[in-house]
């Protein structure tokens, strides 16, 4: 009897230890504090407490995907497609920074 299953697929588990969680958990707990600190207490930063902030959102974004959404495990065109991702987002970002500050 043919097993149709289709076996093509990279199915391998990946195991992480608690370390490597404990350190991802600690370093979001740090970047929410970080961005916390900065809506708060404003850090004398004028117009680029949102860019900052979103700044530290991106480096979070790419946290959790790089860890519990198991990129580093996924083919290196993935990293690629995000990477492009993350840099147009940055374009954008001064786009829109560059047009406030001209007004």
């Amino acid at each position: 009897m043919k097993d149709n299953t289709d076996n093509s697929l990279n199915t391998t588990e990946h195991i992480t230890s608690y370390a490597e969680h404990f350190g991802t958990w600690v370093s979001l707990i740090l970047l929410t504090a970080m961005t916390i600190f900065i809506s708060v207490f404003r850090a004398d930063l004028y117009t680029l407490t949102v860019a900052t902030a979103l700044f530290i959102a991106s480096v979070k974004v790419l946290v959790v995907a790089y860890y519990f959404m198991h990129l580093k495990y996924d083919p290196k065109i993935y990293r690629i497609m995000i990477l492009i991702v993350m840099t147009l987002f940055i374009v954008f970002i001064i786009m829109v920074t560059i047009d406030y500050l001209t007004r």
